[in-house]
């Protein structure tokens, strides 16, 4: 797959990029995990996150232009060796890389990984249900909407219905779609 992004493992010195991203308005409002508050909450994330073994976090870094640019981050989170499974998800913080295909390279980069050297027989997520752009893209994937969880995460104060939608290694094409 000849493609436009490259991933490399998130690192600390991606923090201040990471903590910018999250907290832009646009970025929060379609994730469940509150933004951090500072460089610091991130840093003690981080640590955690590495310390724990069950995750791993990626940087998308686009490749097509000079000099490269990180423009996201992308993970499996809650990876099972026991049920082969993990939770995928996605951050595209840079807008002028948004509607570009970049996260459809970055998914399928790590959904390889996934099914391939981590030998996972599904990969799962969860979606507000109004977030067409990302509903677009996972459909895109391959990804099949499994159920919906009613009013189950409050976003600007109000309730709003989440999806769940699940991917099995037998269903997913590792080669690039058209």
């Amino acid at each position: 797959m000849n493609t436009r992004v490259a991933l490399r493992v998130l690192a600390r010195e991606d923090a201040e990029l990471v903590v910018a991203w999250r907290r832009d308005a646009a970025v929060a409002s379609e994730m469940f995990a509150a933004p951090p508050r500072s460089i610091e909450d991130h840093l003690r994330w981080y640590d955690e996150m590495r310390s724990a073994g069950d995750r791993r976090e990626f940087t998308i870094v686009r490749t097509d232009i000079r000099p490269e640019r990180a423009i996201g981050t992308v993970g499996l989170s809650g990876i099972s060796a026991r049920h082969r499974r993990a939770e995928f998800g996605i951050l595209i913080g840079d807008h002028a890389a948004r509607g570009l295909g970049l996260g459809f390279e970055a998914s399928k980069l790590v959904l390889d990984y996934a099914f391939g050297a981590l030998g996972l027989a599904r990969v799962f997520l969860q979606v507000f249900s109004d977030n067409a752009s990302a509903l677009k893209l996972y459909a895109r994937i391959g990804f099949v909407q499994e159920g919906r969880l009613r009013a189950h995460a409050v976003r600007n104060g109000v309730a709003a219905d989440v999806l769940v939608m699940g991917l099995l290694a037998d269903e997913y094409d590792a080669a690039p779609a058209q």
